[in-house]
């Protein structure tokens, strides 16, 4: 077996991990679980269990894998951080927000989670380099752009909506603007 294998699934399994545990050791919760978050839960889990089902011995993107499971955590890592004092609710949670986050890596976009989320998941297509393997993203990536549109309206509706929409003008939802390495 090829080295390179044993390491994804080791960084993979780091990611989701993780990813796991915030669910109940850093998110919180004002009720029980959305709808939307468990089938959040459940789709991760079979996207999981589809990458090292299809993980391939010496896959040749392999450096490629690595780095976007690396800067996946990182980021993951650095927004964990960021909110620890004050943890957001779980995706799909119908509460107000009370906080506004614009230092770390909510200076560069306004829902780090879900890129740190995306960039593992893009990863896990990279890693089994077939087309079927593009649908865990896909359907990810739908997932979690439907749930930032509900926090976004969250922040409509909630006191911080003024401050909400000068911060959404200059921050970038999921990709970074130029102006937020200029300023």
């Amino acid at each position: 077996m090829d080295i390179t294998t044993p390491l994804l699934a080791c960084l993979g399994l780091a990611c989701f991990g993780v990813f796991s545990w915030a669910v109940k050791g850093h998110f919180r919760a004002t009720g029980t679980m959305p709808a939307g978050m468990k089938l959040i839960a459940a789709f991760s889990l079979l996207g999981f269990l589809s990458f090292l089902w299809q993980l391939r011995d010496g896959a040749t993107a392999w450096p490629a894998v690595a780095l976007l499971f690396t800067v996946s955590l990182c980021l993951f890592s650095w927004t964990v951080h960021t909110t620890r004092f004050y943890p957001p609710t779980l995706a799909f949670d119908t509460d107000r927000p009370r906080i506004l986050f614009c230092q770390g890596p909510y200076r560069y976009v306004r829902h780090p989670f879900y890129v740190s989320y995306m960039l593992f998941w893009i990863g896990t297509a990279v890693s089994a380099s077939t087309p079927s393997a593009c649908a865990v993203p896909l359907v990810m990536g739908a997932l979690y752009y439907s749930a930032a549109l509900r926090e976004e309206e969250k922040f409509a509706r909630s006191d911080l909506a003024p401050d909400y929409d000068v911060y959404s003008k200059q921050v970038g939802m999921f990709l970074p603007r130029l102006s937020a390495f200029l300023s």
